[in-house]
Formats: structure tokens, C-alpha cells, sequence
């Protein structure tokens, strides 16, 4: 049997490592309660202690309202999510209407 421990991909998750880290943020701002490694199986639910209720409150304050995609998404798939909803997003946030 081997016993190595294999770490999920986190490729996807790299590709938009600064959105996803300002998404962390938005549910879990303080740096010590935040995850050292995040991988691409990752949803907003895995990144935090915080209950499922609460994920949800602070994503919709974020979006003004909106939940963009189910807390249980995939952070990356989130992300992707996100910008096809709002374009400009991070950069441009919030939309100028």
C-alpha cells in the first residue's frame, strides 16, 4: 500500500488565485483563519468554519443582493461564474449602473 499523501490539483484554483483570495476574504477576512492551501475541489463552504448561512449573508452583502453561484461551487468555477455575471469584476466593482 502506498502511503504518500497526493494533494488535489490546484491548477484551475492558480489561474485565478487574486479573485478567490478576495472572495476568502469577503467570508473570512482575518489572515489567521484563513486557508494555507486551497485546492481546485475547494468551494467557499471548504474555506472557512463558518456555517453555510453565513457564507451565503456575506457573499450576498458582497454582491449587492446577488449569490453569483451556490456556496458549494468550486472556487474557481465561482470565479468563472462571477465574471461572466459581471464583467470588469474585480477591477470594476462595484457595476456602475
Amino acid at each position: 500500500m502506498d502511503n504518500v499523501l497526493r494533494l488535489a490539483d490546484t491548477m484551475e484554483t492558480e489561474k485565478r488565485a487574486r479573485e478567490v483570495q478576495l472572495l476568502i476574504n469577503v467570508i473570512e477576512p482575518d489572515p489567521e483563519f484563513q486557508p494555507c492551501f486551497v485546492s481546485d475541489l475547494a468551494s467557499l463552504y471548504d474555506v472557512t468554519a463558518q456555517l453555510p448561512e453565513v457564507i451565503e449573508e456575506k457573499i450576498r452583502f458582497y454582491f449587492k443582493g446577488d449569490l453569483p453561484a451556490p456556496i458549494n461551487t468550486p472556487l474557481w468555477q465561482f470565479v468563472d461564474l462571477v465574471k461572466q455575471r459581471y464583467p470588469g469584476w474585480p477591477e470594476v466593482w462595484p457595476p456602475e449602473h
